[in-house]
């Protein structure tokens, strides 16, 4: 027992305090304050309203009804301090005073993030935060850095060829992140009946909720498609913990989640959380990664001119930086300048009109008849907006449609499926078999109670149906909501055994 556990306690040590090149953790240190920047840097013009004393924040401690925890600045001090945050971000991208910059960078990111919980604190925001706080542990800024080059210049001949090597454990952690965010969405989705039906999917393809996503909204009515990848996404969030760090199959899942990540992007329309999470992804190359990658791109002898000519045009850019340049001292001019530019940049645009001749921009008059809308009662939800769609098919899967038909054959099953939007009450819904004269052939009759989000109507096509053109009419509280016409085919000269047991009614 002792040496297991001896042996379980040197492979926790091993995975945690092993030494390598931080190569992972520099190229998050590069994409992903740049990811998370792309939003901020959008708000710049609304910091007055959005974090300072004049604006209207809503702070994430307000959401749980213990007040502002976070102190207001003034204007002028809320948009100096944004600039800080940008620019410390930037110079952990490039890797100037790394620690430093990416430790002011991340407090200041978190402190707007929770002044503004109704537009700036989202979840790509939680995870970001959670991310840069682990680079800022972390030695990213030995590679790939001003940091590195400005340390190799002071040292001269005495500089080691290879890079440092330092404890892996800040890496581990932002992998840790990512493992025990995708356990847990993974539980969570695996309770939840309306995902696997594909109807959550749907919705959130059809919706531009996050941004257009013409993609989306085509691909939002395949039915198999979306059963297939809500089954694929609970898997692969679930072993995603227990297969990342196992060898070859830490790719395999890897390529799964930048490729779903990248369809949420395609199809979802979001765009910030998949750089996010993709730009996290980069903690996870190793050691072994880049060396692998190296010998391959040396195989490519037509990289060879392209790399020798980055590399010496680099080295003279370096070469004409002064030698007794004060770091230190010109990343904290730099920084002021930054705060000071941005605060005479905002003070003159003078968004609001606070220092036009004629004052303040007035709030435009609301109609009357819009603020009857917003103060008065809730309009009545119409019937047919309860229900989201009304389709004909032959088969099922998970009892949703699987495919969409106009074109029938005697013998077959007609599935006319409604689907309804949550919430609803329990309502009872007929489906009306019709010719092209309106005539009533068939009446189908369902209860829908307030948990289902489908209603099924199975028709058997048969005998008493002649070839030609019929219509299902979807009826609910008396009021026709959809009406789908379909075609039978046939030349009305079917044998009599080939209709045999197909009687509809």
């Amino acid at each position: 027992m002792k040496s297991e556990s001896a042996a379980f306690s040197a492979r926790i040590r091993q995975f945690f305090f092993a030494e390598e090149i931080p190569y992972g953790a520099a190229l998050a240190r590069i994409f992903l304050p740049a990811a998370a920047l792309t939003p901020m840097l959008q708000r710049f013009p609304r910091v007055r309203e959005l974090y300072s004393t004049e604006g209207t924040s809503v702070q994430l401690s307000e959401s749980f009804g213990v007040g502002q925890w976070m102190p207001l600045a003034p204007p002028a001090i809320a948009v100096a301090l944004f600039a800080v945050m940008v620019a410390c971000l930037v110079c952990g991208i490039v890797g100037w005073r790394t620690r430093i910059s990416l430790a002011i960078g991340t407090v200041l990111y978190a402190y707007f993030n929770f002044l503004d919980t109704i537009g700036t604190f989202t979840k790509y925001s939680v995870l970001s935060t959670h991310l840069l706080l682990m680079l800022t542990l972390s030695n990213a800024g030995a590679i790939w850095s001003i940091d590195a080059f400005l340390k190799r210049r002071r040292q001269g001949a005495m500089a080691d060829i290879v890079p440092p090597r330092f404890p892996v454990w800040p890496a581990r952690m932002m992998q840790i992140v990512f493992a025990f965010m995708y356990f847990g969405a993974g539980i969570t989705k695996i309770q939840t009946d309306a995902f696997f039906s594909g109807e959550q999917m749907r919705y959130w393809m059809l919706s531009n909720l996050n941004y257009d996503n013409p993609i989306g909204e085509v691909m939002a009515m395949w039915t198999p498609l979306l059963l297939v990848s809500a089954y694929i996404t609970v898997v692969w969030e679930i072993v995603f913990v227990f297969l990342v760090w196992r060898g070859r199959s830490r790719f395999f899942v890897l390529g799964i989640g930048a490729t779903f990540h990248f369809f949420t992007f395609l199809l979802l329309g979001l765009r910030i959380f998949p750089a996010i999470c993709i730009s996290g992804y980069l903690s996870f190359i190793n050691e072994r990664d880049v060396i692998w990658l190296r010998a391959q791109a040396r195989r490519l002898s037509f990289l060879k001119p392209v790399r020798n000519g980055f590399q010496l045009r680099l080295n003279q850019l370096f070469d004409r930086l002064p030698a007794p340049l004060p770091a230190a001292a010109t990343w904290i001019l730099l920084v002021c300048a930054t705060a000071v530019t941005a605060t005479e940049v905002e003070y003159r645009a003078d968004l609001y009109g606070q220092r036009r001749p004629e004052g303040l921009m007035p709030l435009e008059k609301m109609s009357t008849s819009e603020a009857l809308a917003k103060t008065t009662n809730e309009l009545p939800l119409r019937e047919k907006d309860k229900f989201f769609s009304f389709e004909l098919g032959s088969f099922t899967i998970g009892g949703q449609l699987a495919n969409r038909r106009h074109e029938f054959e005697y013998g077959e099953q007609v599935f006319a499926q409604c689907t309804l939007n949550p919430p609803h009450e329990d309502m009872w819904v007929e489906c009306i078999l019709q010719d092209t004269e309106k005539r009533t052939i068939e009446q189908l009759g369902q209860f829908a109670t307030r948990d289902m989000y489908r209603v099924n109507f199975p028709y058997l096509l048969g005998s008493r149906l002649v070839p030609g053109e019929y219509e299902f009419v979807l009826r609910s509280s008396g009021q026709e909501i959809y009406r789908r016409r379909f075609h039978l085919k046939g030349n009305g000269e079917q044998p009599a055994d080939a209709l045999s047991g197909y009687l509809t009614n």
